[in-house]
């Protein structure tokens, strides 16, 4: 039963909270959150099949020269928002104002990395899931390969300490690599 608690600045009633419900409420809001990206990273892979193709052969092939290439471009994309913040905040410091033209870009050169990242996880994806296709030793399906793939590599970059500092830069940096490179990158017919 809730016991009632007079709250003070308010004639109204109100029962206290049970710290337990916070919990529940927390577990069941991750894996709702869960369940919604491994769908997002699902229907990227089935509308850009060909883009998440390309991304995961190329993480394939070189997956060290992905993660190498993806800390490079966050490092220098970090820079170029540092300075740009810097315009932004420190020209006008005593008058209390932002330069709304260096704010903006410094916001586009921080959000740029992520979109790359997001365009080529489901090719890192893929890779995790192929990985685990070899492990089990049988055929996988392609949706069925990066959704496997996107549910081990999100818990796994959940474990603490090692997860957030370890596995979620990596896969973010092989994804903003990938996702780079499959912009930028056209295969050109030979020939």
């Amino acid at each position: 039963m809730k016991e009632i608690i007079w709250s003070g600045a308010s004639p109204v009633l109100m029962p206290r909270e049970d710290p337990g419900s916070k919990i529940v409420f927390f577990v069941l809001l991750l894996i709702v959150i869960l369940i919604c990206f491994i769908a997002l990273m699902t229907f990227m892979a089935a509308v850009l099949r060909g883009p998440t193709e390309r991304s995961r052969t190329m993480i394939a092939a070189a997956p060290f020269k992905m993660l190498f290439a993806g800390i490079a471009a966050y490092v220098v994309f970090a820079g170029i928002a540092a300075w740009l913040y810097s315009l932004a905040f420190i020209k006008r410091l005593l008058e209390t104002e932002v330069v709304p033209g260096f704010l903006a870009a410094a916001i586009a050169v921080t959000v740029l990395p992520l979109l790359f990242s997001l365009y080529g996880a489901p090719g890192t994806f893929g890779y995790v899931g192929d990985r685990l296709a070899d492990l089990h030793g049988g055929e996988v399906s392609g949706l069925r390969r990066i959704a496997l793939g996107t549910l081990l590599s999100v818990l796994a970059a959940l474990f603490p300490l090692v997860g957030w500092f370890v596995v979620l830069p990596a896969l973010l940096a092989i994804s903003a690599a990938a996702g780079a490179a499959t912009i930028f990158r056209r295969d050109r017919p030979r020939g």
